[in-house]
């Protein structure tokens, strides 16, 4: 053992080394009293209560922190159980803001002082270790490197540092943390990055956007001002005009707003101070540009928070240049995307690494998320605009839509080469890509590209699927006015247009587009179009009731599907002949039909194949007066493929016939107004078949009670109801439930209503006023479903109350 000098304290002797650590100090007194000679502590707190806090050099806040509290509650827990927690965000996520929050929270007792380190101005590794120093209040000491200096002065204190913003500087902050930590069993690390460390010990903490409101009209006006993405808005709006508040005017602006930034607090923030100029819904109007709108920074912002490019801009410099090149080219999806996809926009030569690879990195450095419950990514879209912009500047705008149209031209080549048969898979795929479809279609419409009609038949089926046939319409309309070099194409584009005009009861336009089908079909003589034509002209046919007609039709088309051995084109036609036959009052074969397309519709696994031939069942069975069975296909329908307007209506109908068959007129007439205003939410009507035996029966449930009773019964379940009626056949009769919850003082109302009083009669009669007596009629209305005081009456006098 040697010594190894003087104390740099006392100038005493040094006791002889135990280890190859460099010693500065005799011992600990020594040491302490050094840190005390360097370091200078103000503190404005009462000296009465400096037992209960933190020293500090956070900096005071100017404004106040809204929301965050089961974030801050969980950073405390993770602060006393972890020495390293990272908190990882993307830009504008308010990362910083929660840190300084949950650090100045802190009290006395498990931690001495919280050291701020701002790394956001800093470029050079090198500042980094002056950088906490001046924060600790320690200066360098001669022949004695800082890092040591600043080891032994924490080494015996409890202390949290909060390392802020470290994603350009992550391995230089990962080996400090990891000394600090290795070292100072004391201290404790907060860190803010948009990527996280990655040693040791350390817990990843995201920070998201703040929770925003549901934009539905009817419950916006509750919910926005519990949300803490409008509170923030309207702290920071007050903060510009002072007299800024939500009104019945504003709230569903400030709402979409919110929404339409993800809750992202900077993007709230910058939105906010527009207020003094603009109108909340101006600024909603103008976040189609939202990089462009959100640029009012504050003079003494940091450049990367003085505005919502720039924030995002720092971000991106910092990345590899792969990474660089997929963030460019994903900015095409609009979004979510899945592996595949972005595999076909992302390999080039200029990306030699498996794409996986860099999408996992691209998350990690909080620009892409992995959508919850799926295999499927998406960007924030002030991201993804900021990346559009740089794939633009880089000249590639071109080469990944390409891509992409290629793609999705592959998935719905289907649409030619097996109309009838596509699969649950590709239908999957082109819905989850909707967006991006649309933006594709748009591309190719700008290019005159020759793939535009079948991308566009792709986008209208996904359209129509979600129950905007009109809209579907219109896209098909404008695309077939186009001029096309692909028969094919148009082929497909013609016969999509045809039957969605057939749906929604346009027959002279239907035949129209399905007489041009059938006339280009012929021409290029494509067997697979062929099938798919006819099907269209027997569903055009059996719209307008030419049911002779259909069945010639669809039978030639079960002949094609059965010579190209397509199993799923084949049930098609069985169970479009199916109710063909039944119209015809085929039922026995009707039934055979449609026997022989239910398990290949199952297989199919697509829910809207497999309730239509529920469906189809289920009328034939109602037809030939097996009730059970009728009921059981109808109900297996609605489970399939739920509140889908598209199928819904026919087995609700078909329940509420059933129910008239067996006396259950109220709930028939339910059951048949709920299916009718589904119809009516997506304009499609019934076949004419259908549509008389429904009606008919409609006509007798009204005849089987009395105005207002049947007035009262033909409203619409609503959706809790009909989802309820749906999965677990729970049935409310409202006014049987609502006879039974009535309260004495309700019941003697009625019985004086039934007797022809007037209000003021009955407030003599029951010594209250008239205004009590108008406050129990509406809560009686609104309990029995009815519209007025003459229905109440009508209700209690069938009821014999008294």
């Amino acid at each position: 053992m040697t010594t190894t000098g003087s104390c740099a304290s006392c100038g005493g002797t040094m006791p002889p080394a135990t280890s190859e650590q460099r010693r500065s100090y005799c011992s600990n007194a020594c040491r302490q009293r050094a840190y005390r000679r360097r370091v200078t502590v103000s503190s404005t707190a009462p000296a009465t209560r400096q037992n209960l806090r933190v020293l500090s050099n956070l900096p005071a806040a100017r404004d106040t922190f809204v929301g965050r509290q089961q974030e801050l509650s969980k950073l405390d827990q993770l602060l006393r159980r972890h020495r390293l927690v990272t908190l990882v965000g993307g830009a504008g996520a308010g990362k910083t803001r929660l840190a300084l929050e949950a650090a100045g929270r802190l009290r006395r007792g498990r931690t001495d002082r919280v050291l701020l380190v701002a790394l956001g101005e800093i470029t050079a590794a090198r500042d980094v270790m002056p950088a906490l120093a001046d924060a600790l209040g320690v200066t360098a000491v001669t022949d004695e490197p800082l890092r040591d200096t600043v080891v032994e002065t924490l080494v015996n204190m409890k202390v949290v540092v909060v390392l802020d913003n470290c994603e350009h500087l992550l391995d230089t902050c990962a080996e400090l943390t990891d000394t600090l930590l290795s070292r100072c069993p004391g201290v404790r690390v907060l860190a803010t990055s948009r990527e996280a460390l990655w040693i040791t010990g350390e817990v990843s903490f995201h920070v998201e956007g703040l929770p925003v409101p549901s934009t539905d009209r009817d419950l916006v006006t509750t919910a926005a001002p519990r949300s803490e993405a409008v509170r923030l808005f309207v702290d920071r709006a007050r903060e510009r005009k002072p007299d800024f508040r939500l009104t019945v005017d504003n709230t569903a602006a400030v709402a979409l707003l919110c929404a339409r930034l993800e809750g992202m607090p900077l993007a709230i923030e910058l939105a906010a101070r527009w207020v003094q100029l603009l109108p909340v819904a101006d600024i909603c109007d103008r976040m189609d540009e939202p990089l462009e709108l959100l640029t009012l920074g504050c003079r003494k912002s940091p450049s990367r928070q003085s505005s919502l490019r720039e924030a995002i801009d720092w971000s991106y410099q910092l990345l590899r240049p792969d990474e660089q090149f997929a963030l460019r080219r994903l900015s095409v999806f609009d979004g979510g995307f899945d592996l595949a996809a972005a595999n076909e926009v992302c390999s080039s030569e200029r990306s030699a690494e498996p794409v996986l690879d860099v999408l996992s990195r691209l998350q990690a450095k909080s620009l892409l998320a992995a959508i919850p419950g799926t295999t499927r990514f998406r960007q924030l879209e002030t991201i993804r605009l900021h990346a559009r912009e740089k794939l633009l500047a880089a000249g590639e705008l071109d080469v990944a839509y390409e891509a992409l149209a290629r793609w999705f031209t592959d998935l719905s080549d289907v649409m030619v080469t097996a109309p009838l048969s596509m699969s649950a898979d590709v239908q999957h795929k082109l819905d989850n890509h909707v967006d991006s479809l649309l933006g594709t279609v748009e591309w190719a419409a700008d290019r005159r590209d020759e793939r535009l009609l079948l991308l566009t038949s792709a986008l209208a089926d996904c359209t129509a699927r979600r129950g905007r046939l009109g809209q579907a319409r219109v896209m098909l309309r404008d695309a077939l006015r186009r001029p096309s070099t692909r028969d094919d194409y148009r082929c497909v584009a013609l016969n999509h247009a045809a039957r969605f005009a057939a749906e929604q009861g346009d027959h002279g336009e239907a035949v129209e587009l399905s007489a041009e089908a059938s006339r280009l079909v012929r021409r290029i003589g494509h067997p697979a179009l062929v099938m798919s034509s006819r099907s269209t002209l027997a569903a055009v046919q059996q719209s307008s009731g030419e049911w002779e007609a259909s069945d010639v039709s669809n039978t030639e088309c079960l002949r094609v599907a059965e010579l190209l051995g397509e199993p799923l084109a084949r049930a098609t036609a069985l169970v479009d002949l199916a109710r063909t036959e039944l119209s015809l009052g085929k039922h026995e074969r009707a039934e055979k039909n449609v026997m022989s397309a239910l398990p290949i519709s199952r297989a199919s696994g697509v829910p809207a194949r497999i309730a239509s031939a529920l469906n189809t069942r289920g009328a034939v069975a109602l037809v030939q007066g097996d009730l059970d069975e009728a009921t059981h296909a109808f109900q297996e329908a609605l489970r399939m493929d739920g509140l889908n307007p598209l199928t819904a209506p026919d087995a609700l109908e078909g329940l509420a016939v059933v129910a008239l068959t067996r006396g259950q007129a109220e709930r028939a007439l339910r059951l048949e107004a709920t299916g009718r205003a589904m119809r009516r939410s997506v304009g499609v009507v019934p076949n004419p078949f259908w549509a008389e035996k429904v009606a008919g029966a409609m006509r007798t449930a009204r005849l089987m009670l009395s105005v207002a009773r049947a007035e009262a019964a033909s409203t619409p379940l609503t959706a809790t109801e009909t989802e309820a009626f749906i999965q677990d056949e729970v049935w409310l009769d409202r006014t049987e439930a609502a006879f039974d919850s009535l309260d004495d003082h309700e019941r003697r109302v009625v019985a004086l209503l039934s007797t022809g009083l007037t209000n003021q009669q009955i407030a003599n009669r029951l010594n209250v006023s008239v205004r009590t007596v108008a406050s129990r009629l509406q809560r009686l209305r609104d309990k029995l479903g009815l519209q007025s005081r003459e229905d109440i009456a009508a209700w209690g006098a069938e009821r014999a109350i008294g």
